[in-house]
């Protein structure tokens, strides 16, 4: 009869001992700045400082975090042991105008996730590929991608029923696949999965989270961009929407599973999705991340909380509740509407008194202007020594004349600089600083082979213009073309192909002293006047048929594509004293990925102020966002565009696109394009971030644009389009 007792002591003992060792444990805060420890009082400890700490993990005896420095383990948050053995490394090269030298950084990681049967079995992801370690982050094993195309966003693990590795493909969807089987596929998963158009794939999930329950698990996941949350049906394997909002758009992130309860980060808020399928405001949790986002001078990332009001806490991304502005000069950079003009539409008085009047009757109160053009001609004469020395100027602006005029008028002036699509300094010093032809051993330039036909007469003479220039085509055309002449036949016409040479002549992105040359020229405008920086062509060469064969000679050893414009833009962040912008793709705006050109929106946003992406809707498949009603389309891309970009920076610059202010015979610009297809894309920005934006049309013909509807602080008020056009998307 005593056992009885006895064993209810020992079960209350144990109730209560593991009360106390869970609200024992400490209160932790990851932030960019490093690992703190909330004490009474709202005191912040130190606990690993230098160190963006960007997710926590409790598993067994061991805390785990994702960092900037990988994935780091504790057992006592006094030492800390770096556990990433097999993960890729990315190499960062730092000039300092003499010499160079190197840092060695784990590649960003996007997600960290631990198996809730097993504990020693973890998941983590670079953008490009997933990894899986069974020792609890030892070492690592790399297990492909669901496609070779760089768009990685979330991963999670399971070993119930087998050991499984899911994970969110930007452009593929989620993926599934049985780990350690020789022979195992990435698999699609299917279900009620939402797309932002018809056309495209399910849209990109933010996270997969898998939670140890009763019965067994819960596999959970959410929409990056599109109000939904979806359970995992392990029986279907397929994926159940438990939640769609009516929105068109909304950021879901960091899903944590409590009991029957969902919760995930929102802007502003930790939102609750409860078991009857609602969703509200969680008001504990989200006044504890406020509270604690308050206490910081930087940006706070996680949390974990063993008890807060008796249940824990873990949440990440919480810069998604409580942004924290880091950078100095994007502040200033904000609200600037204007025009892109080449510099000869400015050079003469007359030719800038007419912009400036479109300017001011339009309320635009910005203009970006060529210093270093297309073709690396510089269009002010430069005082710098090395600037001096490489640069060649054509037809210059009065600098301080134009600058004095643009400042009376309340212009601010954005300098444009084309930084590697260079010709001058392509060709100069003998090609040192080209891109390389390891085919040829000359500069490379980038050519597309067309196929026309030509006359072939009877017994071309020696040195005709036919057989002088068959030495340019290819091997076979040219030897047919010989052929059809020894044969004397009468005329008659040969298809050839003839290459044909894009006007584009690239330098080293890799060349520290093609950056000395750049950031010298950005320092000087600077300090003669200009507000802002602006670099275009801020990546590779993409086009040509032997793209295979362009080698770059300044490249260090570990580097690639994204270190050299990392580099590159590190280089300026510490060298310029002015906001910096950027141009990129309108598709790396639209996706999580940098493929082919290296802009990777999540890892240039560090060291940039502006982001400005050119979502020109006549550039994009003429399928693509064209769904009915199919004249809302540039509104379409530019509002849902412009926020996907603010969020993939995590809100960390500005976004300011470029709009199409200009026709190009495609099939839906020939059918849609009037000015209402300009004022759709003005209303898609402001209804976005309402950041500010630049008209592009090359020719300077900027008819199309309407009067932008302002605020005195430059900000949209509005709408510019038509009371008859709707606006949603």
């Amino acid at each position: 009869m005593r056992f009885f007792p006895l064993l209810r002591f020992l079960l209350v003992f144990c109730v209560f001992f593991s009360a106390f060792a869970l609200f024992s444990q400490p209160v932790l805060i990851g932030t960019s700045s490093g690992l703190y420890q909330l004490e009474s009082g709202d005191q912040l400890k130190p606990l690993l400082p230098g160190v963006d700490v960007r997710k926590i993990l409790h598993a067994g005896s061991h805390w785990y975090f994702l960092t900037s420095e990988g994935v780091l383990a504790s057992r006592d948050l006094v030492n800390f042991e770096p556990r990433n053995t097999g993960l890729p490394v990315k190499t960062l090269k730092i000039y300092d105008g003499s010499q160079k030298s190197f840092i060695k950084e784990i590649q960003e990681l996007k997600d960290l996730e631990f198996d809730p049967h097993n504990p020693l079995n973890m998941v983590t992801a670079t953008k490009d590929y997933v990894f899986l370690s069974t020792d609890g982050g030892l070492s690592w094993r790399n297990e492909g991608s669901p496609i070779n195309f760089p768009s990685i966003k979330a991963v999670a693990v399971s070993s119930q029923p087998r050991l499984q590795l899911f994970v969110s493909h930007t452009i593929r969807g989620p993926h599934v696949k049985t780990a350690g089987l020789s022979n195992a596929n990435w698999q699609a998963l299917a279900g009620d999965l939402a797309q932002s158009c018809p056309t495209l794939r399910a849209d990109e999930l933010s996270d997969i989270v898998i939670a140890k329950t009763a019965a067994g698990q819960q596999i959970w996941a959410a929409n990056s961009f599109l109000p939904n949350v979806y359970r995992y049906l392990e029986t279907s394997s397929q994926f159940e929407a438990r939640y769609s909002g009516k929105a068109d758009f909304a950021a879901y992130d960091s899903l944590m599973v409590r009991g029957d309860e969902v919760l995930f980060v929102t802007d502003g808020a930790v939102m609750r999705l409860g078991p009857d399928g609602t969703v509200s405001r969680a008001d504990t949790e989200t006044r504890f991340v406020q509270r604690v986002g308050g206490l910081l001078d930087t940006q706070l990332k996680t949390v974990w909380h063993p008890a807060l009001s008796g249940r824990p806490l873990a949440l990440s991304e919480l810069w998604l509740v409580s942004f924290h502005d880091q950078k100095p000069y994007r502040q200033m950079a904000e609200a600037r509407n204007g025009l892109y003009l080449r510099t000869g539409f400015v050079v003469e008085e007359d030719s800038r008194a007419e912009y400036d009047a479109f300017s001011r009757d339009r309320n635009l109160n910005m203009l970006t202007v060529d210093i270093k053009d297309d073709y690396g001609r510089l269009r002010y004469i430069p005082n710098d020594p090395l600037v001096k020395s490489i640069s060649r100027t054509v037809n210059p602006l009065d600098l301080e004349s134009f600058v004095a005029d643009m400042k009376a008028q309340g212009r601010y002036l954005v300098a444009r600089i084309v930084v590697f699509k260079d010709q001058h300094l392509y060709n100069y010093s003998g090609g040192r600083y080209a891109v390389w032809d390891n085919a040829t051993g000359k500069p490379w330039q980038g050519y597309q082979n067309v196929r026309r036909e030509v006359e072939v007469p009877q017994d071309p003479p020696a040195g005709s213009a036919l057989r002088d220039s068959s030495s340019l085509l290819p091997e076979g055309d040219a030897a047919a073309l010989a052929d059809a002449a020894r044969a004397g036949s009468a005329p008659r016409t040969q298809v050839v192909t003839e290459r044909q040479y894009y006007e584009e002549f690239w330098v080293d992105p890799y060349s520290e002293i093609v950056w000395e040359y750049n950031i010298a020229i950005a320092r000087e405008i600077i300090a003669r006047g200009f507000d802002e920086v602006q670099f275009d062509y801020i990546r590779f060469p993409t086009d040509g048929v032997n793209l295979d064969k362009a080698t770059y000679r300044w490249r260090d050893s570990g580097m690639d594509m994204e270190s050299a414009l990392m580099s590159f833009l590190r280089y300026a962040r510490e060298h310029v004293e002015a906001p910096i912008g950027i141009d990129i793709y309108g598709a790396n705006g639209w996706y999580r990925s940098g493929v082919r050109t290296g802009q990777d929106v999540e890892l240039l946003s560090r060291y940039v102020d502006v982001i400005l992406p050119m979502f020109y809707p006549s550039h994009f498949e003429q399928t693509f966002m064209a769904f009915e009603p199919a004249v809302l389309r540039p509104y379409r891309i530019y509002y849902l565009g412009t926020l996907r970009n603010h969020y993939m920076a995590r809100k960390q610059v500005v976004v300011r696109p470029w709009v199409q202010a200009f026709f190009i015979n495609v099939r839906y610009d020939r059918e849609f394009y009037n000015p209402n297809y300009v004022n759709l894309q003005v209303d898609g920005v402001r209804y976005a971030v309402n950041q500010g934006m630049t008209f592009w049309n090359n020719s300077g013909r900027y008819d199309d644009i309407p009067v932008l509807l302002t605020l005195p602080d430059g900000r949209l008020t509005g709408p510019n389009t038509s009371p008859d056009t709707p606006r949603q998307p």
